[in-house]
């Protein structure tokens, strides 16, 4: 393996200029604290704040004194952190562009295997916990083979491994239930900081980590180059059949950790419980590639993403709107940011059956 760094993949655009491109400013100091903050704030990058505003003002004259509120804010704050996590396990193997469908499940996994263990298995809080997160571990290990190894498409693999783990869970658990769990384990995320649930909390340190990972260390320019051109990457040292196995492993772990944290806020057990992440969490990623960084699957795009589609899906609950609105606006968003992706790249000469063909593992047929 050489040692030489591989170059940005096309999934984490350059942040320096080109080779005999004019400097972006006169200024020999570089550009101006203003000049940054309105490139970052541009709507181009971050179209999703402006949406988010425009949905708060919205709700500011149709249902303040419902919208408005201290448990409304809160609610918004603890419940979108457990999918942001979800959402953050989703991005991990998909920053080489494979896909992880047991997210959802595993957060299942992890919330009944621990109160299991706690309650029935008699072991302490801390040990069950780390014993459910090494079983999640084990089932990225599974799909990680099935990729890696076997040569199995990503979608293909982790569809067989979430079917398989929802028929066992079902048949050996039947629906039940895990309470009676330690005050101890419960205070784990039922504690509040400043008013405000100590899982949003844990979402913000793990969300800093990972961003640091991918933007500011080896390890994350090797997922991203993975991404961008597998084969390029191979060639240019990059080990991607343990990287992309690796990241399977670390998103079934986190995906646990978002289990565990729904069990102790809800103060039960449940195998079912997991089952309504996976789609708000795709969504939410692929929504989050049009923000921040456009083009880039990254940290905090997802988490705009994430919290954008929060305000004005409760916004519109409290305003009276069916239940099913979640999904829709879910779908939306998807829709959204495959849209915009399909138009960048044919933009960028790809065309959009290139595109499709790309996101399919398929060669285009040249023109």
């Amino acid at each position: 393996m050489t040692n030489s760094t591989p170059t940005k993949s096309a999934t984490e655009p350059s942040d320096s200029p080109s080779v005999g491109s004019p400097p972006e400013s006169s200024n020999p100091v570089g550009p101006t604290l203003v000049s940054k903050i309105a490139h970052a704030l541009s709507p181009t990058r971050v179209s999703a704040l402006y949406v988010s505003i425009f949905a708060l003002v919205v709700f500011a004259f149709w249902i303040p004194n419902l919208f408005y509120t201290e448990t409304t804010l809160k609610s918004i704050l603890y419940q979108q952190a457990v999918t942001a996590i979800v959402a953050l396990a989703f991005l991990i193997p998909y920053t080489t562009h494979n896909f992880d469908l047991t997210v959802g499940v595993m957060v299942g996994v992890s919330a009944l295997t621990s109160t299991w263990l706690m309650t029935s298995g008699g072991l302490p809080w801390p040990v069950a916990i780390v014993v459910a997160l090494l079983l999640c571990a084990v089932i990225g290990m599974l799909n990680g083979v099935l990729i890696t190894v076997i040569r199995i498409e990503s979608v293909i693999a982790t569809i067989a491994t979430m079917s398989m783990i929802e028929a066992v869970g079902t048949a050996a658990f039947e629906g039940k239930q895990v309470f009676g769990l330690p005050t101890s384990f419960l205070s784990v995320a039922q504690t509040d900081v400043f008013g405000i649930s100590i899982v949003f909390f844990y979402l913000i340190g793990i969300a800093i980590v990972l961003w640091y990972v991918l933007r500011h260390t080896p390890l994350g320019r090797y997922l991203y180059a993975i991404g961008g051109n597998t084969e390029a990457a191979r060639l240019a040292g990059v080990r991607v059949q343990r990287l992309v196995f690796s990241s399977f492993v670390a998103s079934a772990i986190l995906a646990g950790i978002a289990g565990v944290l729904v069990a102790s806020r809800v103060g039960t057990g449940d195998f079912a419980v997991g089952q309504s992440y996976l789609f708000p969490a795709a969504a939410a990623m692929f929504f989050g590639s049009t923000q921040v960084k456009p083009g880039t699957y990254n940290v905090w795009g997802t988490l705009l993403a994430v919290y954008t589609l929060a305000i004005v899906v409760k916004g519109l609950e409290l305003g009276g709107a069916p239940f099913w609105v979640t999904e829709v606006a879910n779908g939306v968003a998807l829709l959204i940011a495959v849209g915009i992706q399909a138009v960048r790249q044919t933009r960028n000469g790809g065309g959009p059956v290139r595109w499709v063909a790309a996101k399919l593992g398929r060669p285009a047929a040249s023109s």
